[in-house]
């Protein structure tokens, strides 16, 4: 009895931080929805603080477009948000995992106070 308890109190403790993060991970999937019409973006996903795209090839506006994302996602969580640039077939890369990325953008209330990308 006294385990079924503390296994309830413990799973109950741990609802708010699910939620927070999952309506956290759909405000930033908000705040860049425009990324779908942008054709050469086949994929974006979150991961933590973390926005990856998978880019379908370097369009002329690729670094704008990075920034335009690291800045709404920001905007649209009030958490310092990275933005990494990925090649589209890199769709299991995480962060830390080693593997090359093309560029990075971090922001953070707004302004963008990193970025890699170079074109």
């Amino acid at each position: 009895m006294l385990k079924s308890a503390l296994l309830a109190s413990l799973f109950l403790s741990m609802l708010p931080s699910f939620a927070h993060t999952n309506s956290m991970e759909n405000a930033l999937i908000k705040g860049v929805m425009f990324l779908d019409d942008v054709p050469q973006v086949e994929w974006y996903r979150v991961d933590g603080n973390s926005l990856i795209i998978g880019w379908k090839g370097i369009p002329q506006f690729f670094p704008h477009t990075n920034r335009r994302a690291a800045i709404r996602a920001t905007l649209a969580t009030g958490r310092k948000i990275h933005v990494w640039a990925v090649r589209h077939n890199q769709k299991k890369w995480s962060v830390g995992s080693g593997e090359p990325h093309i560029c990075s953008v971090s922001a953070k209330n707004g302004r963008v106070e990193s970025d890699t990308c170079p074109y």
